[in-house]
Order: C-alpha cells, then sequence, then structure tokens
C-alpha cells in the first residue's frame, strides 16, 4: 500500500524526507561489492536498500540517470536475474530518463520475506517505491510477470501513472489457457470423438487435458488460497514458485475493462511462454492501446532483439497511442463459407452462414458472419463478429478456440460434446449467452457476456453438461 506522504508543501516535503531517511539506505562502495550480479552493472548506478511495508522486507533498488529527466520504472519478471534481465537496456535508457530499477521481494538481492507474493501486493510494494523515488508521474515497463504487476499497478494506483509499457505478458490469460501452449502432456478424454482427440495429440496449442481437469477440480489449489499458513509452509525458500502460483491465479479482467492508462504492448513473436494472443486480447480489450511486435524475437525480447526492442519502446516512450476508430464501410455478404474434410485452411470474409465440418487446423480470421457451426473440427477463430437472429455459433464433438470474438443473438453460442477456450469474447445475447448440452469444457479469459441472466466480466474455467453458462455463473457469483 502507498505510504501516504505527499511532496505539495512544506511541512509534507519534511515528512517526506523523515521517511525516506527511515526507508531508504544508500549503499556505500562496500555494501554494492557484496551484492551478487551475474551480469556487471556499470560504476555510475545508483544502489539502495528500500525498507518497503508490504511484506515488511529491505529490497534493493537501482538508479540511472539524471533524476532531472522522466521517471521510467522497470519490472521484472521470474527467473534469478531479476532485475539484471534490463542490464543491456539501461544505458541507453538512462541517457533520456532517470531510470528506476528494482529487485521485487524474493528476487535477485532483496530479501525473501514471508507472503504471497501476487502481483497485486507487489503492486502496493511498487506503489511505495514510486512514492518515495519519484516527485513525478512515472512511465511503467513491465516484463513477464512484471508486466502483470504493471498492470495491477495501473489499475490500482493510477493517479502516479503516466504511461504503461507491457513486454511480454505472462499469465493474464486464465491460469488454464495461460498454462496450455506451455505444456506437451496430453491426456485422452473418452468423451472426447476419436477424431478430436487425435487432433489433439497432433497440436501442441490444444494439449490441455491434465491442465483443464486439474484446474476444474482444483482443491489442492483453493487450500492454498484460502490459507495463509498452508502457503507460507509450501512456499518456504520457493520464491519463483510463490510468485508464479500466485501470478496464474490473478483475475484482471475488471482492470483491463476499465483501464484508461495509455499502455503500449511489445511482444516477441516467436514467444512460446506468453504467445501471440495474449498480446492480441490485451490490444483488443485495452481501450487505450497499442500493440507492436517484433517478428525474430522470443520472450525476452530485450535481450534477444535488443536494437530493435529499444527502437519500439524508444516510440512507445514517446508518442501518444493513437486512438482507434472504425472506418465504416459496407459489407457485402457472401451466401455461405463451407469447410468439409479439409486441413491447414485460412478463410476471411463476410459470410451469412459458415459451415465447417471434419476440418483440422482451420483458421477464421477477419471475418463476419450470420452464423457459424463447427462439426468434428479443430478450429481458431480470430477478430470475428457473429450477428444472428438466432444461434450465433454452434460447436459439435469439436475444439475451438476464440480470439476476439463478438457475438450478438438471441441464443450466443450452443456446445454440444466440445472444448472452447474464449479470450477477449463478448457475447450479447437477449435469451442465453452460451448452453451447453453435452458435457463439454470451458475456459474464458478476459472475456465478457451480457443476457438476461448475467451480465460481467468472465474469467475462468469450469466443466458443465446440460445446463447454460448463464445460470452457472449467476450462481457462481
Amino acid at each position: 500500500m502507498p505510504l501516504s506522504v505527499s511532496a505539495q508543501n512544506s511541512p509534507q516535503s519534511a515528512q517526506l524526507s523523515a521517511v525516506k531517511s527511515v526507508l531508504i539506505q544508500p549503499l556505500t562502495d562496500k555494501q554494492r561489492q557484496l551484492l551478487k550480479f551475474k551480469l556487471e552493472p556499470a560504476q555510475n548506478w545508483r544502489f539502495s536498500y528500500f525498507n518497503e511495508t508490504v511484506f515488511n522486507s529491505k529490497m534493493v533498488v537501482l538508479e540511472a540517470g539524471n533524476k532531472a529527466n522522466p521517471p521510467l520504472l522497470l519490472v521484472h519478471g521470474l527467473g534469478e536475474l531479476a532485475m539484471q534481465d534490463w542490464f543491456s537496456v539501461i544505458p541507453t535508457l538512462a541517457e533520456n530518463y532517470y531510470v528506476i530499477a528494482v529487485d521485487l521481494p524474493g528476487f535477485g538481492n532483496s530479501e525473501s520475506p514471508q507472503g504471497r507474493y501476487s502481483p497485486h501486493n507487489y503492486a502496493a510494494v511498487l506503489a511505495q517505491v514510486v512514492e518515495l523515488y519519484s516527485a513525478r508521474p512515472v512511465t511503467v515497463v513491465g516484463h513477464s510477470m512484471g508486466a502483470a504487476v504493471s498492470l495491477s499497478f495501473a489499475g490500482l494506483y493510477p493517479q502516479p501513472l503516466n504511461k504503461l509499457v507491457l513486454v511480454d505478458a505472462a499469465g493474464v490469460l486464465q491460469k488454464v489457457a495461460f498454462l496450455k501452449p506451455i505444456t506437451n502432456i496430453v491426456i485422452e478424454d473418452s468423451w472426447l470423438p476419436k477424431f478430436v482427440r487425435t487432433k489433439l495429440a497432433q497440436l501442441n496449442d490444444f494439449t490441455t487435458g491434465l491442465i483443464e481437469l486439474g484446474a476444474i477440480d482444483s482443491y489442492f489449489s483453493d487450500l492454498l488460497q484460502r490459507s495463509d499458513s498452508a502457503w507460507n509452509a509450501l512456499m518456504g525458500e520457493q520464491p519463483n514458485v510463490n510468485a508464479a502460483l500466485s501470478l496464474v491465479e490473478q483475475d484482471y479482467s475488471n482492470i483491463v475493462a476499465n483501464l484508461n492508462t495509455q499502455t503500449y504492448i511489445i511482444w516477441g513473436e516467436r514467444d512460446n511462454i506468453a504467445p501471440l494472443r495474449t498480446a492480441k486480447v490485451l490490444q483488443h480489450r485495452l481501450a487505450n492501446s497499442e500493440l507492436m511486435t517484433i517478428a525474430q524475437a522470443g520472450h525476452v525480447p530485450m535481450k534477444s532483439a535488443t536494437a530493435e526492442f529499444l527502437a519500439l519502446l524508444k516510440h512507445a516512450l514517446e508518442t501518444p497511442v493513437v486512438a482507434r476508430k472504425e472506418q465504416p464501410h459496407e459489407v457485402v455478404m457472401q451466401s455461405h463459407l463451407s469447410c468439409k474434410d479439409r486441413h491447414s485452411q485460412t478463410f476471411s470474409g463476410h459470410y451469412k452462414k459458415v459451415l465447417i465440418s471434419g476440418c483440422n487446423n482451420i483458421l477464421l480470421k477477419d471475418m463476419t458472419a450470420q452464423s457459424i457451426a463447427i462439426t468434428d473440427s479443430l478450429v481458431r477463430l480470430e477478430n470475428i463478429t457473429i450477428t444472428a437472429s438466432e444461434l450465433g455459433l454452434e460447436i459439435v464433438d469439436s475444439v475451438v478456440e476464440a480470439t476476439n470474438v463478438t457475438i450478438n443473438a438471441r441464443n450466443g453460442v450452443e456446445l454440444v460434446g466440445a472444448r472452447f477456450d474464449g479470450a477477449g469474447v463478448e457475447i450479447n445475447a437477449t435469451a442465453l449467452a452460451m448452453m451447453v448440452n453435452t458435457q463439454s469444457n470451458i475456459i474464458f479469459s478476459l472475456s465478457k457476456i451480457t443476457s438476461p441472466h448475467f451480465q460481467g466480466n468472465v474469467h475462468q474455467a469450469f466443466e458443465l453438461q446440460n445446463r447454460s453458462v448463464d445460470e452457472y455463473l449467476q450462481q457462481a457469483n
């Protein structure tokens, strides 16, 4: 939590100075030599201990550049390097900015206190750092877990924030959807048709069985979330595990739906930890955002593509986000699109009806339709708008990944023996948003449902049969 000390007038300025003298301890040369680094810091960088009061621990803070320059806070992700992930770009940034980098509690040279290393708790730590190290609103640049922490900071403490830059943010999608691309575990589900089980084994993006079933029946996870003593006993000296488990349990849907801070999203297109899908959903759901990608970069673009990363970051820091405008245009609907027993195809355009049957690895992208029906297939939907008088989307014995899909219909979606993974999905239904007629697995990330039975953001995974999602969500909430 912030320290609630302001420097607007003389008495408060004196109070702030007194607080700083207690909480901030500049390191002597001898203390600095005791810090452990795998990468050598520059001699002109300044280090201090900061006694944060969220976990009541001592953390290390780095300062570089002229304090008169615009302040820039760098927030690291998981891993033992902590702030050292930024060392390759700090010299360039310090030429024009007052750079502040931290080792979050539990990482790097900071202490490892007990407690939940959740993005919201870390955001409270950042609020204290900003209050005592910067006299002006900061621009925050967060990477991986640090991007999730920065997103929490922007949502919870918007006043001291100038601009937000998210770099390959991890853990933002619902935990099942986030874990899918980074696992190779596949199990067979007897209730799935043989065709779909075979295709599941072929495509890593859909290798989700064990994770989905484990997340849906997560007694162990629930116990850890309820019990601080169980959490502390299990976490012990495992800060990476503590932070990772806390990360995937966070729900960002309300923050993303309401955040108006200018936000740039920088992403490595070859990121296998936080795939580009996350970036596309963030760009779609954040009202004041812009996405920039680096084609040859992976999860840590500031290290694998330093020059390209710095060029994009320079643009983000110096350029206001351009407001997105819907360009009005006349849409000519084709009668229908039919895909039967075809594989590895991409379709776009405007159709009255779309029928997909027995097709593998199909991408429907940048499409408008009056209805879509998918049977015995593996399909990705991306940037789709469905406007229907009755049923918008029907999925039978299929696996569907829906990204940035909007459905306006009497009944939004009907599932029959399906897996549905929706991120950035919006369903506006005058009757039911989603009906499940045969056992199906459902994931929603950063999505929204509006129907007579439920109105709100949706960010969870569950398994249903013979029941509407609307009713389930109404009772669960």
